[in-house]
């Protein structure tokens, strides 16, 4: 596979962009309102799916969400992209662009979390902004729902020590030695807009910052939209408390293509050897588990 570059201008709009690649289940039922565009879609299609939800989609302000033109620089807090969702509910979004595309699918499978760490940005942003000082210089905090929100995944698993395999970078025995055991006990839900956007054309080095969940075994006898709900509300409920992740570094590390199935080449035993991007870990670090979560300090 050849290294990132822009997505945007390497993939077309495609209406099967998704097939065979496992890392898009969780939206997937979200596709079938754009298979029928041979064209990549206007926002007034984005914005009839938000109409015909079951439930409107709001920010923790209340506002409901709505798909706007994205607009030139701002000039005052309230028309920055973070505050005009939380205020508004406006997203604004791009045409003929994957990475808006994602964001918006997004929201529909993690509203709750989605609409926390939105909130949680909110009065960081305005304190930059309206105090005079380095508008991008963000907080530690910011910067990890950053990284989380752009390129995150959740892996969740009722076996400690598949999550312990991650937490010490054991890559080989995690993804071959005890390969059998993880389509039954261990699941990697892709969060991150940017996570997705990366899966069109997928790459050796491709990492996510992932947080490991310790689940209850009859997680994976539940429905896949039984299964993002309840990633939703415990995502939406360690953001909220502030505790456990506050830095970039309390994200765990996950290559994702060593996930079975998720590149056609990781079936041979030595795509594991591959030290560059199976990487030894930062060892050296403590790890603490709160409240079924995990942190590295």
């Amino acid at each position: 596979m050849k290294t990132n570059t822009r997505i945007d201008s390497l993939v077309p709009w495609d209406p099967e962009f998704d097939a065979g690649k496992p890392m898009y289940d969780p939206l997937r039922h979200l596709f079938e309102s754009f298979r029928g565009f041979s064209e990549w879609p206007e926002l007034d299609a984005y914005q009839k799916l938000l109409d015909g939800n079951a439930r409107p989609l709001c920010t923790k302000h209340g506002a409901k969400l709505k798909i706007v033109p994205q607009e030139g620089k701002p000039d005052h807090f309230e028309q920055h992209y973070a505050p005009r969702i939380y205020l508004n509910g406006e997203i604004q979004t791009r045409t003929k662009n994957w990475h808006d595309f994602f964001q918006l699918l997004s929201w529909f499978v993690f509203p709750k979390t989605k609409a926390v760490i939105n909130a949680i940005h909110i009065p960081r942003a305005r304190a930059r902004i309206e105090g005079g000082g380095d508008v991008g210089r963000r907080s530690p905090v910011e910067n990890m729902l950053s990284l989380f929100d752009e390129g995150g995944v959740v892996i969740a698993s009722a076996d400690e020590s598949l999550l312990q395999l991650i937490r010490d970078f054991k890559w080989k025995e995690l993804f071959w030695q005890r390969r059998g055991e993880l389509a039954e006990n261990l699941d990697c839900v892709t969060f991150g807009h940017a996570m997705y956007e990366k899966g069109l054309k997928p790459y050796i080095g491709m990492t996510a910052n992932s947080i490991l969940l310790k689940v209850n075994e009859d997680y994976f006898a539940m429905s896949q939209e039984e299964r993002l709900a309840v990633i939703d509300e415990r995502l939406a409920s360690i953001f909220e408390a502030g505790d456990i992740y506050t830095q970039p570094r309390d994200l765990n590390p996950f290559p994702v293509l060593g996930m079975p199935g998720w590149d056609a080449d990781n079936a041979d035993e030595t795509y594991y050897d591959n030290a560059s991007y199976f990487r030894p870990g930062r060892s050296h670090h403590k790890k603490e588990q709160k409240n079924g979560a995990t942190v590295t300090s």
